[in-house]
């Protein structure tokens, strides 16, 4: 159990690190605009406030590893693709077969984020930001796809389905835990939103329903198939939205 934590725990703090040039690209603007506001307001250097970040996303990824791997087995969550290396424990499918169907549930998701966000655009304030590099927003979608995974559906998931199975719901509390978490998945994106966007109600509605779509996905994913395929269908999502169909849809909506 133990190398199990250590690898999820290393592979989660490798995305954590991963994404801090993409947010720090997307938010310089409104450091910027808050320096020129506030000008005796002390902002502390771009590099203090990355490594302070990576800090503190490391420690609690290591807090939801740790509570993730101690409860998963206790529902019958897994880690197969894990299991299969460490312990050559047979995998219950197709591997390449259920690869590839991850990376289609991916690009469903970003689908369906990308013409969801199209109706939503005309109801939400106008909003620039910097376009992050293709290899930038490539580094990010590690973090989206491994440590947003661990903090969504390995911690938070898994805690809500051990909780709901403690007070007896048997089988629905898998979709209690998947709903829980996919909603929790969506709040956790408004403050990037209030950053870039601001504060109104449909900024609110509009992060937390595109969000919380893909989140039903993914957690459908690691109930049947393992945290790892999870993974691999969060990180697909977030290449076609960051890095292939994003830029694109992007530009031709300005």
């Amino acid at each position: 159990m133990m190398t199990v934590f250590l690898i999820i725990w290393i592979a989660a703090s490798i995305g954590a690190i991963a994404i801090l040039p993409y947010q720090m690209k997307m938010l310089r603007g409104k450091i910027e605009e808050d320096s020129k506001n506030n000008p005796g307001k002390k902002i502390p250097p771009p590099t203090v406030m990355m490594l302070i970040s990576a800090i503190q996303s490391i420690v609690l990824l290591g807090v939801a590893t740790y509570v993730g791997t101690l409860l998963a087995p206790k529902v019958k969550l897994h880690w197969w693709l894990l299991d299969n290396l460490l312990h050559g424990t047979e995998i219950p499918y197709s591997l390449s077969g259920m690869i590839l169907g991850s990376i289609g549930v991916g690009l469903v998701a970003a689908i369906i984020i990308l013409s969801l966000d199209s109706m939503f655009s005309k109801k939400i304030p106008k909003f620039e930001f910097e376009e992050p590099s293709k290899g930038q927003a490539l580094l990010a979608s590690l973090y989206g796809g491994i440590s947003e995974e661990v903090l969504t559906r390995l911690f938070l998931m898994t805690l809500f389905v051990y909780l709901s199975t403690l007070i007896g719901l048997g089988d629905i509390s898998y979709w209690i835990g998947i709903l829980l978490a996919a909603v929790l998945f969506g709040v956790g994106h408004l403050p990037t939103a209030f950053s870039l966007i601001g504060k109104t109600k449909m900024v609110v509605i509009r992060t937390i329903f595109l969000n919380t779509i893909p989140g039903i996905f993914f957690g459908y994913l690691y109930w049947k198939y393992g945290i790892e395929i999870a993974m691999i269908a969060h990180f697909s999502a977030d290449i076609f939205l960051h890095v292939i169909l994003g830029p694109i849809v992007r530009k031709r909506m300005k």
